[in-house]
């Protein structure tokens, strides 16, 4: 059987050797017929019907040979030479296919069909400017060209000419008349348009999509997450309702349920969150603890504590480490402050903590003790909040908010050089400054409480360093200058109080009293704009009444 596979092999390579001989002496034979100073005289017909033969049959090698050859002694036979360009072509010599696409247009500059084929050259050398001006060309002579017009919008498209290339696809859509060409061409044009940010144009094009297609997975989610892009959150959940009603697919359906979950979440609409997490739980969720410990949040996002807490408690008993389940349910804890509960899920997570979960265990444990002595200092048992401030040093002495609640509670019991100094020692410890202006303001209060107006002047204007647009600070501020006589800095920063925080209505009180000297009008309406926003007001009311009353 080797045997024979060979003598067939060889067999084959001699026919296709003596074809090649026979081929080039057909040229050589005609190129001979020449008369004495005359032309060749050549059979066109002939070169042409083995060229045409040998092309179709795939033999390019053997059209490049025989055309090669043949055009060394007729340069000017254009039909030869196209058969030449298309087979370096088809036998991926693009550079040679190029050389005689030019010759042709060389002498035929109007030849569309070579500027195809020269434009196609340039498109897999990756010439994609040279290849766009090809195509331009033959665009305006075949516009209504199906292949041509998708040709040119691809290359718009792979240079990032996006605006060219969605007003080329838009003539290609023209064109279709299938459904299915039309809704791949709105497919891309509808991300095109999203790259250019049109989104108008894009939820256009996906609507024509699903006008073809209104059950397309694809484009439904694409169109979901475009909603979701430009926060149209209403829409985005509308078109997932409607996915629910064909979607049979466990992953798709997984999807359609996690991304309501996430947009729920995102409107604060908690109980449906709860509604399709108890769904997701329903399908082959991968992580139905976590689906869990979501809806426990959920529900302790609408006070529902027991609700959560009851599922927390079974989360923390079903987890091996459960450190980060159980701190929420701390959390839980401590928003229905039952802070002892809470401490004792901190101190049991210390037994078996890691040290750096116990070192962010005793910050929380800390941060526990600070909002239990606030809830004790609201309540006036000034006497426990110290001591519960005291307890949360030995957790984090360098915790600032310990410093400033206990300055509160001075200040409550008006002992404002106590205050001061609790004041500033929150400020030591506020390294990175995130509650520096509340510290400053309130050691404002303290000095203005203790008569030390310079103290004053100087925390407000340290304030203000940080944050000339704090409503409370330039409010204070203009109160100061009232208190010196400063009529227009006061008026100046008062308004400013306002622009910053419009629903700030001491700022606009204390404005409408200094305009009760120079302005008695003003003075008025903004008295009464202060009782619109609030009828208690009681000042504001007797001001008013007493301005009304004066002008008789």
């Amino acid at each position: 059987m080797t045997n024979i596979n060979v003598i067939i092999i060889v067999a084959a390579c001699i026919v296709a050797v003596i074809v090649i001989f026979v081929l080039y002496a057909i040229v050589m034979f005609q190129g001979s017929r020449n008369s004495k100073g005359g032309e060749l005289q050549l059979s066109t017909k002939n070169i042409l019907d083995q060229v045409e033969v040998l092309f179709d049959k795939g033999e390019y090698a053997l059209v490049e040979l025989l055309a090669t050859k043949y055009l060394d002694r007729v340069p000017t036979h254009q039909e030869v030479r196209q058969y030449l360009a298309h087979a370096y072509f088809k036998d991926k010599k693009y550079n040679n296919s190029i050389k005689q696409c030019l010759i042709i247009l060389k002498k035929d500059p109007g030849n569309i069909d070579t500027k195809k084929l020269l434009g196609d050259c340039y498109i897999k050398k990756q010439a994609y400017s040279k290849a766009i001006k090809e195509y331009e060309e033959i665009f305006d002579h075949r516009s209504n060209d199906k292949e041509v017009v998708r040709t040119l919008a691809e290359l718009y498209r792979d240079t990032d000419q996006l605006y060219s290339s969605i007003s080329v696809y838009n003539i290609l859509s023209d064109l279709m008349d299938k459904n299915e060409d039309i809704a791949a061409v709105h497919l891309i044009l509808a991300q095109l348009n999203e790259e250019v940010h049109d989104y108008p144009a894009a939820f256009e094009a996906y609507k024509v999509r699903l006008d073809i297609y209104p059950t397309d997975i694809s484009t439904n989610q694409k169109l979901i997450e475009l909603y979701i892009k430009i926060k149209n959150y209403p829409k985005a959940v509308e078109t997932l309702l409607f996915m629910l009603s064909f979607v049979t697919d466990p992953k798709v359906l997984l999807w359609v349920y996690e991304t309501l979950v996430s947009l729920y979440v995102e409107t604060e609409e908690y109980e449906k969150a709860i509604e399709y997490s108890n769904k997701l739980l329903e399908t082959q969720c991968p992580d139905k603890f976590k689906v869990r410990n979501d809806i426990a949040l959920f529900n302790i996002k609408l006070n529902n504590f027991q609700a959560g807490i009851t599922i927390l408690e079974d989360l923390v008993m079903m987890s091996q480490n459960g450190y980060d389940v159980t701190v929420e349910l701390a959390d839980a804890y401590i928003k229905c402050k039952d802070y002892q509960k809470a401490l004792d899920k901190y101190l049991a997570l210390l037994d078996k903590a890691t040290q750096k979960e116990a070192k962010n265990v005793r910050l929380l444990i800390c941060e526990l003790y600070i909002q239990w002595a606030v809830d004790k200092a609201e309540k006036k048992d000034f006497e426990e909040s110290f001591e519960y401030l005291n307890t949360a040093t030995q957790y984090n002495a360098l915790n600032p908010e310990i410093y400033y609640n206990y300055a509160l509670n001075q200040i409550a019991l008006k002992n404002y050089a106590s205050a001061v100094e609790y004041l500033h020692k929150a400020l030591d410890y506020d390294k990175a400054k995130t509650n520096y202006t509340k510290y400053l303001l309130k050691l404002s209060e303290a000095h203005n409480y203790l008569g030390n107006f310079f103290e004053e002047k100087k925390a407000l204007s340290d304030l203000l360093k940080i944050d000339d647009k704090h409503p409370m600070g330039l409010y204070r501020s203009g109160l100061l200058y009232v208190s010196q006589h400063d009529i227009k800095n006061a008026e100046e920063c008062f308004k400013k109080a306002l622009q910053y925080d419009p629903n700030l209505l001491k700022a606009k009180y204390n404005l409408a009293l200094l305009y009760e000297t120079n302005n008695r009008d003003k003075a008025k309406e903004l008295y009464i704009e202060v009782l619109e926003q609030d009828p208690g007001f009681e000042e504001a009311k007797n001001a008013l009444a007493d301005l009304t009353s004066s002008d008789y």
